[in-house]
């Protein structure tokens, strides 16, 4: 079992822009709390030499000075600088690395979408616990982190359903001398938290339109979550989130494994589905007249691709007698890719790189665009009352997000293609080297024949 604290480090910031900017300036004593607490967390006489120590979303060997440019950037220097917490597990109950492990998972799910933490595992006792060193502004929207009693009850129960994923015990739930119930804590910060709201219409929708588990899963892949059995418990995550959410843990028994099932199979009789949740890539055809002379000859990445799909016998000829290399035939391997990129290029008309940089400035705009009208729908379908009008604006949330994923693609598309065309155009420099050689040698081997014949 593990027990779990937190609090606020305050110090003077009178010295933060010299140390901040002065390189030689780094081991300055006058920064106050925030060095120090990261010095005794990261000591290495604690750690062996450090060698547990990971940083989230930050350089765990200059965690100080990142911590410090968040700061800078969104002008808050001032009040809580940091907070410092502990995990600690019972004697011989964890090894340094599962512990570790365990301290990385909490700090992600915790803070890892918005604030930076360093994590460190001490070994120095018999007790092996871990440090957790927090940022207190969001290097994502400078927002700073709200210590309440809400939040102390979900970093306890989140440690709990870390702990009992890896089979350790958890401490139960008792009154506190002062007359605090975490549970009711734990569940008031659910019921605020628009993340967990959204999570369990979409798990009712998904149950609801489902009639066997496999297209449960379906739908939830379709909303964009991802889904694992740990513990025989079911666990769900959204990006951007980091946070999973244990869904009998969060929503109650009525979500536990048997009971989503139970609802899975028990539809009424003849209920008609008219909602088809996975599609396939939508493909589109062009139909085209004219002889192929006609047509305008592909040029610049176009056409590159083409050749490179060509020598790789996507477009096989007749008699062609080429050796492909090793590594070239391993490309074979990825026609699905390559004939995806080609067609890509040809809807936007790409042949140079100023084009793909064009394209992604337009799909990143787009994505945007649809990131807020899903986020729009979402706070919409918060205030809907009636189920039929939840049911039709979550069709709606499903549509734009089979839109997102779409444009996610063509993004990494661009991002893909600048870096194999430099490769690809290498390759075939050195397979039309080799080849050329080899017609050399057999021109040079036809004329000796036939000087030989005189």
């Amino acid at each position: 079992m593990a027990t779990t604290s937190l609090w606020s480090v305050k110090q003077r910031i009178d010295h933060v822009v010299k140390y901040a900017t002065n390189k030689l300036k780094t081991k300055n004593n006058n920064f106050g709390d925030l060095k120090v607490t990261f010095d005794y967390a990261t000591n290495p006489d604690k750690t062996e030499k450090q060698f547990f120590v990971t940083g989230i979303n930050c350089d765990a060997n200059s965690t100080v000075n990142e911590m410090i440019d968040v700061k800078k950037k969104y002008n808050k220097l001032g009040g809580i600088l940091a907070f410092h917490g502990y995990q600690s597990f019972c004697e011989g109950e964890v090894t340094a690395e599962m512990a570790h492990e365990i301290g990385v998972r909490l700090a992600e799910e915790m803070w890892g979408d918005r604030f930076q933490v360093v994590v460190s595992t001490h070994l120095n006792t018999n007790h092996i616990h871990n440090h957790f060193v927090l940022n207190s502004v969001s290097f994502k929207d400078g927002k700073k982190y709200y210590s309440n009693l809400e939040n102390t009850a979900l970093f306890r129960k989140t440690s709990d359903d870390i702990c009992e994923e890896f089979g350790l015990k958890v401490l139960g739930e008792k009154a506190c001398k002062s007359g605090i119930n975490f549970e009711n804590f734990y569940k008031k910060s659910l019921a605020n938290s628009d993340y967990y709201i959204f999570a369990k219409e979409d798990l009712d929708y998904a149950i609801k339109h489902s009639y066997t588990t496999k297209e449960f899963h379906k739908i939830l892949s379709s909303m964009g979550y991802y889904y694992y059995y740990r513990a025989g418990k079911l666990t769900i995550r959204k990006e951007p989130h980091k946070r999973n959410i244990r869904v009998e843990r969060a929503f109650g028994e009525e979500y536990s494994i048997d009971r989503i099932e139970e609802k899975i199979y028990n539809h009424p009789i003849g209920k008609e589905k008219n909602v088809v949740w996975v599609k396939s890539l939508e493909g589109r055809y062009y139909s085209q007249s004219g002889k192929a002379k006609n047509k305008p000859k592909a040029k610049g990445i176009i056409a590159l691709y083409y050749h490179y799909c060509y020598l790789l016998k996507v477009f096989p000829k007749k008699n062609l007698q080429y050796k492909l290399s090793p590594k070239m035939r391993a490309e074979v391997r990825k026609m699905k890719m390559y004939s995806e990129k080609i067609r890509f290029l040809c809807k936007y008309k790409i042949s140079n790189f100023a084009d793909i940089e064009n394209v992604r400035k337009v799909k990143q705009k787009d994505l945007r665009n649809c990131l807020n009208e899903r986020n729009r729908l979402y706070y919409k379908r918060k205030s809907l009352s009636s189920d039929a009008e939840k049911e039709k604006m979550t069709e709606d949330i499903i549509r734009v997000t089979d839109k997102i994923k779409k444009i996610r693609k063509e993004i990494r598309f661009c991002e893909e293609i600048e870096k194999r065309v430099p490769v690809m155009r290498s390759d075939i420099r050195k397979f039309e080297e080799k080849n050329g050689k080899k017609q050399e040698d057999k021109d040079m081997k036809k004329e000796r024949r036939g000087k030989e014949r005189y």
